[in-house]
């Protein structure tokens, strides 16, 4: 048998076994790879930058568990961001899921940033009704969310006092890192398009091209997609996390999966050929 043939027929096992050694390899043996940012990721970057000390940022967390991988390094790269220029942030969910990573995220980045809960960042929670939930915080976010994830009461808090922060007018950017819906969509048509406020977005990597549109429109900042986004970011902060990490072994995957389809092509042609001699 040639060594086409073989190609052609070969083991999809062995096949697996190739992805699978060239994610665990560059994992166990990780190299530095050069990420260079993405427009769209770096007009967030320039807008949370371009934002006066203590601004805030509202971060609604719109995934859960089955997405992490993508979206919690781009919540982790957003928040180290703000924190880092001073800014106070506002964390949601508009799925029941975000609430607990969106926890994860403050309290790592707020510990080492000296940040502390209920001043310098306030976790609201979960609120069931998707559209209903972005339109009553468009009128009042007290009345939306009389109480905080950890049952405070949200008008006690001395963020609010302090920032004067009533409805989404007052907020500096809106970010909705999504996995889904209720989303950004949701928060474009019923948010950003009601109540005139400045909204990025970041969302997986199958979803990102649907959202381009906005950015064309100006409805959107920005756009963070899947892995990259977050690596872009996190290569703009010159911080290096999960999402710069995790380019190595996924591009490496890429390059196999991408070999083997060449190379099965290439093998399905000449048989083609082979068959049509021996006519």
């Amino acid at each position: 048998m040639s060594v086409l043939k073989k190609l052609l027929s070969v083991d999809r096992r062995i096949i697996f076994l190739f992805i699978a050694a060239s994610i665990v390899i560059p994992a166990l043996v990780p190299a530095p790879m050069p990420i260079k940012a993405t427009e769209v990721v770096k007009r967030i970057y320039d807008r949370v930058e371009s934002l006066p000390a203590g601004s805030v940022v509202l971060i609604s967390n719109d995934y859960e568990p089955g997405s992490k991988a993508e979206l919690y390094p781009m919540t982790v790269a957003l928040l180290r961001h703000c924190f880092r220029k001073g800014h106070r942030v506002l964390m949601m969910s508009l799925w029941p899921g975000g609430v607990g990573m969106g926890r994860q995220a403050l309290e790592i980045t707020g510990k080492e940033y000296g940040k502390k809960e209920g001043d310098d960042y306030v976790l609201l929670g979960y609120k069931p009704g998707g559209f209903a939930v972005i339109v009553s915080m468009g009128q009042d976010i007290l009345s939306a969310f009389p109480k905080d994830s950890l049952e405070n009461s949200t008008r006690s808090l001395p963020f609010f006092r302090e920032t004067k922060v009533k409805t989404l007018r007052d907020i500096d950017l809106m970010v909705s890192i999504s996995a889904g819906t209720p989303g950004i969509d949701q928060w474009v048509v019923y948010g950003r398009d009601q109540y005139r406020f400045d909204m990025a977005g970041g969302c997986t990597g199958v979803m990102a091209p649907d959202f381009y549109p906005y950015l064309d429109t100006g409805q959107l900042v920005g756009l963070m997609g899947a892995v990259k986004g977050a690596a872009d970011y996190e290569a703009l902060l010159g911080r290096k996390g999960d999402a710069s990490i995790m380019m190595l072994p996924q591009s490496c995957a890429h390059l196999v999966i991408i070999a083997f389809v060449i190379l099965g092509n290439i093998a399905f042609l000449a048989e083609r050929l082979s068959r049509r001699r021996k006519r």
